[in-house]
């Protein structure tokens, strides 16, 4: 079954839970002097559905409905319960807003826990019955394109079971196959006409057919460089060229850049005293990137690294890197270095979304070793972006190939919903403190 409909019920439960929650605790099990008892039915309404869409939000900030988040049972509860507690605390201060009384604490407790509870074990059926009904596939490819299918998909949220039949041979009879060994889901590629399948037949017999292309965009959320040709460039709208969603898109990297610097001042002080402290100045370390359309740019961070890091010229940084400094690996794991690149975005050169800029030294290399790799020029660099929450990071050429794939999945499906998915990703990854 798809990933995305096991989040979905997730989402749908745990509203209902939290909605149900904080309208039957104070009704029934809360004494009649509770303040959330003696408003009226109509704001009882709008208090919980505002406490639901809370737990919501909470919940995707702190990653409560990943998939493939692998936690033992004692932590996976610790999720559930954050989420609760900063969903009931935000509806505290609301009805101490508008009531000028607070929630007993009495009744606090018990919206906070019944709603983690309730969370808790609705996630846990509802990802055992996923797991349970697993997407039946057999995968009509090379046996090279097989094996990256399934070695891609090892880490991959859905649940899949793989039909193991050499269909060498087989060709004629690959719909009787499907329907013998009752098959969810057809993989074929698209560009190989030796052989014409009869598709509407095949979905009658409710068997989904799906492109290679297809299946790395929807279920492993990647497009692979080397799999990637021109008629699949011609399907790209890389600029968003509405003139509406690009102001749109632009007005709300200025205003979220403002707001971000506005907050994380008193925050910058503290770190630029601290880098100061541990190995001087500058304070600011300055990197001509390559951006929009192959113009290069001035980004900014705060240093991270010794002064002398690259006395020896530019050199790919990994992910361990020893020269970094002690202060400089907690600011990276936290991303702290990056807040100076709002004002970058402020300027024009970046969006807060979209591919990270790489270093013009390595631009000519990459661009004759890595298939399509000046496809991610069409669109603005990003302070942070889906290859950063999905993929490691790329300190070589193969891995800033690996890399690609997850930027052209971003240029593929480029939409708002996909930013703030990313953004919601990144603050995770921020709790996690991964880079």
């Amino acid at each position: 079954m798809d990933s995305r409909l096991e989040k979905s019920c997730k989402l749908f439960l745990d509203f209902i839970i939290a909605v149900a929650v904080a309208i039957i605790i104070p009704l029934f099990f809360s004494p009649s002097s509770e303040t959330l008892v003696l408003v009226t039915k109509e704001q009882t309404a709008i208090y919980s559905l505002f406490f639901g869409l809370s737990f919501l939000l909470f919940g995707e900030v702190l990653g409560l409905r990943e998939q493939n988040f692998q936690i033992g049972l004692a932590k996976s509860f610790f999720l559930p319960l954050t989420s609760s507690f900063l969903a009931s605390l935000t509806l505290l201060l609301l009805v101490w807003a508008i009531e000028y009384s607070f929630i007993g604490r009495f009744t606090f407790g018990k919206i906070f826990l019944a709603t983690a509870f309730g969370s808790f074990v609705s996630n846990i059926f509802i990802k055992r019955f996923f797991s349970n009904h697993p997407t039946s596939c057999l995968l009509f490819l090379s046996s090279i394109r097989s094996k990256q299918i399934i070695e891609a998909t090892k880490h991959c949220p859905h649940f899949f079971k793989w039909v193991d039949i050499d269909i060498t041979g087989k060709k004629e009879s690959i719909q009787s196959i499907c329907n013998n060994e009752n098959v969810d889901l057809l993989v074929i590629d698209e560009e190989n006409t030796e052989f014409d399948l009869d598709i509407v037949q095949m979905l009658s017999q409710g068997t989904q057919v799906l492109g290679l292309l297809d299946f790395w965009q929807k279920y492993i959320g990647c497009i692979p460089p080397s799999e990637v040709h021109q008629s699949w460039l011609t399907k790209l709208d890389l600029r968003m060229r509405n003139p509406l969603a690009l102001k749109l898109k632009r007005t709300a990297d200025v205003v979220l850049s403002l707001l971000a610097l506005t907050i994380t001042a008193p925050l910058l002080l503290i770190v630029y005293f601290l880098v100061v402290v541990e190995s001087g100045f500058p304070l600011i370390f300055s990197q001509t990137r390559t951006g929009f359309l192959n113009q290069n740019f001035t980004i900014y961070k705060i240093r991270t690294m010794r002064n002398d890091a690259e006395k020896k010229g530019a050199t790919w940084a990994s992910e361990n890197d020893s020269r970094v400094t002690n202060i400089g690996k907690i600011l990276r794991k936290l991303r702290i270095d990056e807040i100076p690149q709002f004002w970058n975005v402020i300027k024009g050169d970046m969006s807060i979304v979209g591919p990270r800029p790489e270093r013009p030294e390595f631009q000519e290399e990459l661009n004759q070793s890595v298939p399509y790799w000046n496809a991610r020029h069409l669109v603005k660099p990003g302070i942070t972006g889906w290859a950063q929450i999905k993929f490691k990071y790329a300190s070589s050429m193969q891995t800033s190939e690996q890399k690609l794939a997850y930027d052209l999945y971003y240029l593929r499906n480029l939409s708002f919903a996909l930013d703030f998915e990313i953004i919601l990703g990144t603050l995770r990854s921020i709790g996690k403190g991964s880079r």
